[in-house]
């Protein structure tokens, strides 16, 4: 069972059963923050990630290693400077409109509650010139909120602090 911070960051999209091609390059992250635990909720084109992993993807043991170790070279979160490591919850398909999406459930603990954070998504960068990144974060309590924005060839760093 999924805890009740890992269960803040689903929000399913509505299912339909075609897809169309797109332009758009972009992955969406909802983070949320309480004490030492970090969940956050990617959701990305899946013909997207299939091509910058190199194979398709599905719902099995192998899959979800190979979008673990990804995630692991290309979602780094730091903190005092040291990367945290990530666990993948979860993951799966579903449809966003006529568009098939992929979304994987992270969840990273640091030694102590998170007062600085650094945040480094750069996931597709190496496959589309375009790619674009946001991220949403909530630190609970009192619901403070930032966003992030990554795009193609910008690899720093951005830090938030609490």
């Amino acid at each position: 069972m999924l805890s009740l911070l890992a269960s803040a960051c689903l929000a399913l999209g509505a299912a339909s059963p075609s897809a169309a091609p797109h332009d758009l390059h972009l992955s969406h992250t909802r983070m949320v923050i309480e004490g030492n635990t970090i969940v956050a909720r990617t959701r990305m084109f899946r013909d997207d990630l299939e091509k910058a992993l190199g194979q398709p993807i599905g719902d099995t043991p192998a899959s979800r290693e190979t979008v673990r170790a990804y995630l692991t070279r290309h979602f780094v979160l730091t903190v005092g400077g040291k990367p945290l490591a990530a666990e993948l919850l979860d993951s799966g398909g579903e449809m966003d409109g006529d568009q098939p999406v992929w979304w994987v459930l992270v969840q990273w603990k640091a030694p102590a509650p998170v007062r600085t954070l650094g945040v480094r998504v750069h996931l597709m960068f190496e496959t589309f010139r375009d790619q674009q990144n946001t991220v949403l974060v909530a630190r609970n309590p009192g619901d403070e909120r930032r966003g992030l924005y990554f795009q193609a060839g910008d690899l720093a760093e951005q830090v938030l602090k609490f």
